[in-house]
């Protein structure tokens, strides 16, 4: 019998949360076989099986955290020992590793997935590879993390039902359908999220229901909320506002759209927005660094890693466009939606999610004027764009209809003066009101 552990997951993590297991104690599983769904504060990952044998015991339950390198699962083969060169390596999460990754990951397993070996007193005989599943009762759905647990939240068999997306995967559209249909209730053990208090009598109604209802923090919601609190207690914040004139924007923005670079990219304010706030970024350097508290050091970066903030089922991520300077407003544009569809869909990597420099988040994408946003740690500033919408404004002697928006921004007053903070808005302001400025500047 062989026992494996949570594997090295990337990027630093120490932990993850268990999400689901795909598999039963008795169950007969393949090499590269999805055994489970764990995560992280990054994103949700398969963690697939190591080898072919029978699953002997599950060492954890959906919604413990397990720490990396502890007992995972273990499994029973033929001899007790597991297979080797018979399949190829898989990197948790992210596919297949290239052919020269094979050698450090081999590596990687022997100390965080190596397998204790049990003496067995009569071998089992090895298991036959299972053929790929029929589309028959029983079968195991094609379906993204986020997917399926929509699916136990709204008490839908996932497995049940027939996928419309590529390959037969069950998309959130199917989920959704099914639910509104009466589809049939997913297992009660997995759709538990909510703990509900005992039935009241409320007055005034002629239902009874539960006064209260407690929801239990995991996973990303507990990391935001653990990062929110580290953030606004470990950096003073100090929010500036400017209201400009974004009509320029905005045609700029259609005559984008309507260039032929365009083809295949939806051109939004953002990626204007992007460009702008790097070349002020490049004027005003010390908005883009970080605070060292442990050598009392500012870092400067030199590098421009934008991170985006994205409200996804999950909670917020920041998918980062990496070496944004290097881009062009078609690539960014087209950066931004493959980010973000990512991220909502569950399939972004970790290390898409680290290393940003400075953030935007876009509070105008659903209506907001303006917000105080809090800086993502350890960043030393976030800019939050605001709706943009039609006001009347002053232009020269005369009151005109123009298309306004507001800029915040969230500084850390360890590094940067509010008088460097206002002068950076404003020049940030003035290449949103002129944005042909741009073409001199980057």
């Amino acid at each position: 019998m062989s026992t494996f552990v949570l594997p090295d997951l990337g990027e630093g993590l120490q932990e993850a949360e268990l999400v689901a297991w795909h598999v039963a104690e008795g169950d007969h599983v393949v090499a590269d076989q999805p055994l489970v769904s764990v995560e992280t504060e990054k994103a949700v990952v398969e963690v697939p099986s190591p080898q072919s044998g029978r699953v002997a015991r599950l060492c954890a339950q959906p919604g413990e955290r397990v720490k990396v390198g502890a007992a995972l699962v273990s499994i029973k083969t033929a001899g007790g020992a597991p297979e080797a060169g018979k399949r190829r390596e898989v990197l948790v999460g992210y596919g297949p590793e290239e052919e020269g990754s094979k050698r450090r990951r081999r590596k990687r397993l022997g100390k965080a997935g190596a397998a204790e070996e049990e003496p067995e007193p009569e071998p089992e005989p090895a298991p036959v590879a299972a053929a790929p599943a029929p589309a028959t009762p029983g079968r195991k759905a094609l379906a993204t993390p986020p997917v399926r647990k929509l699916a136990r939240e709204m008490s839908v068999d996932i497995d049940s039902l027939n996928g419309s997306g590529p390959d037969g995967r069950v998309t959130r559209e199917d989920v959704m359908a099914a639910a509104e249909g009466g589809g049939a209730p997913a297992d009660r053990e997995t759709v538990a999220t909510v703990t509900p208090l005992q039935p009241v009598q409320r007055r005034g109604s002629a239902a009874a229901g539960p006064a209260e209802e407690r929801i239990p923090v995991r996973s990303i919601r507990r990391v935001i909320a653990e990062r929110m609190v580290r953030s606004y207690s470990e950096i003073p914040h100090v929010t500036e506002w400017l209201q400009v004139d974004a009509t320029e924007l905005m045609r700029l923005r259609g005559d984008l759209s309507n260039a032929p670079e365009a083809e295949g990219a939806k051109i939004s304010p953002l990626a204007v927005l992007v460009k702008a706030l790097i070349a002020a970024l490049r004027k005003h350097p010390m908005i883009n660094s970080s605070w060292d508290g442990a050598t009392n050091e500012i870092i400067l970066k030199h590098v421009y890693h934008i991170g985006i903030a994205t409200d996804t089922e999950r909670g917020l991520l920041v998918p980062v466009i990496r070496d944004a300077d290097q881009l062009n407003v078609f690539d960014i544009a087209r950066e931004v939606a493959r980010l973000a569809g990512a991220a909502r869909d569950g399939s972004i990597s970790a290390q898409e999610l680290s290393g940003s420099t400075i953030t935007i988040t876009n509070v105008g994408s659903f209506g907001m004027e303006s917000g105080t946003p809090i800086i993502n740690f350890p960043e030393s500033a976030i800019l939050a764009t605001g709706a943009i919408t039609k006001r009347p404004w002053v232009v020269g002697d005369d009151i005109a209809v123009r298309s306004v928006m507001t800029l915040a921004l969230s500084f850390d007053h360890r590094i940067i003066d509010g008088a460097e903070a206002g002068r950076f808005l404003r020049y940030l302001g003035d290449l949103v009101e002129k944005p042909a400025r741009l073409f001199g500047v980057l």
